[in-house]
């Protein structure tokens, strides 16, 4: 039977700040598990075996990657391994990840990485040199130090050191020296670009010029990482966007549809309705009207 491991078990400490650092030494074999949590990997020395459902991949010194919730892996064959698992849960910590939407390497490391399926021959895994590896190691260090002091405001210097991290790493991304590892970072170049100017006229003739592939392999491999062309992604992108401005700032509807890139206010309407399941109208008067948040926290 299958091991799967709670978060109850692992955040012990402080249930409510669910973030734990662990070092492990001679890091032993152990079979496939899934857990609640995301799990961020650093292979500080040694070698081994990554096993996931399809396969199992080498490991060497200075891989890194994430296993979010849910995925299924385990290690097998190793020899002499040190590393270090970060687990923590982005949403409940409140991570402010969104601030690092213009950086490509962060799509690839932190959101397409973990979606790769397995029997893609896409080489995706982050492998840091020595003198990236040396300085990763030292901000650990420091997360782990103020996680196990625990001193007045450990909570907020934990996250900071976690953010520096997860930003260092997402920039050691962009360094690549594989040409074997450039597929998805391009992608992640299209995701930033998206990102950055989804208010404006975005074509896939233009994506294909940032990503350097033509316009098959550029949509194939949308739809092997993220199930969706890439206009679809556009879209859903300018969705999600016009549903924070409605959220947080005293905007009309067709403000920010114009704001967002749609010139068709209806065609704005139906493509809000299909990906957040409301339209945009009820969905502003939900999050800013107090009595529809009023009746959202009454108990059913």
């Amino acid at each position: 039977m299958e091991a799967r491991i709670k978060a109850s078990s692992v955040f012990t400490e402080d249930e409510s700040f669910p973030l734990s650092v662990r070092r492990v030494e001679d890091h032993e074999d152990c079979g496939v598990h899934s857990h609640e949590f995301h799990e961020l990997v650093v292979i500080l020395a040694g070698r081994g075996r990554h096993i996931t459902e399809r396969k199992a991949s080498p490991l060497e010194a200075g891989d890194v990657f994430l296993i979010r919730g849910n995925m299924r892996h385990g290690y097998g064959a190793m020899d002499g391994t040190t590393l270090v698992n970060i687990l923590f849960d982005p949403k409940r910590l409140k991570l402010p990840m969104a601030l690092l939407r213009d950086l490509p390497g962060y799509h690839a490391l932190f959101r397409l990485d973990p979606q790769v399926k397995e029997h893609e021959r896409i080489r995706s895994r982050l492998r840091l040199s020595e003198e990236e590896l040396a300085e990763a190691a030292g901000m650990i260090v420091r997360l782990q130090r103020e996680m196990e002091r625990r001193k007045p405001g450990y909570r907020f210097l934990a996250c900071a050191h976690l953010m520096s991290l997860i930003g260092f790493l997402s920039r050691c991304y962009a360094h690549a020296r594989r040409s074997a590892d450039r597929p998805l970072l391009r992608i992640g170049e299209v995701l930033s670009h998206i990102e950055q100017h989804y208010g404006g006229a975005i074509t896939v003739r233009h994506l294909t010029r940032v990503a350097h592939m033509s316009e098959s392999t550029l949509t194939r491999t949308f739809h092997r990482v993220l199930g969706r062309s890439p206009i679809e992604h556009v879209i859903r992108v300018r969705i999600q966007r016009a549903a924070e401005m409605l959220q947080q700032g005293d905007v009309r509807v067709t403000e920010a549809a114009f704001k967002c890139g749609f010139s068709d206010s209806n065609y704005f309407s139906r493509q809000f309705r299909k990906v957040m399941r409301t339209s945009p109208r009820v969905y502003r008067a939900r999050h800013r009207d107090p009595a529809w948040r009023a009746l959202a926290r009454r108990p059913a």
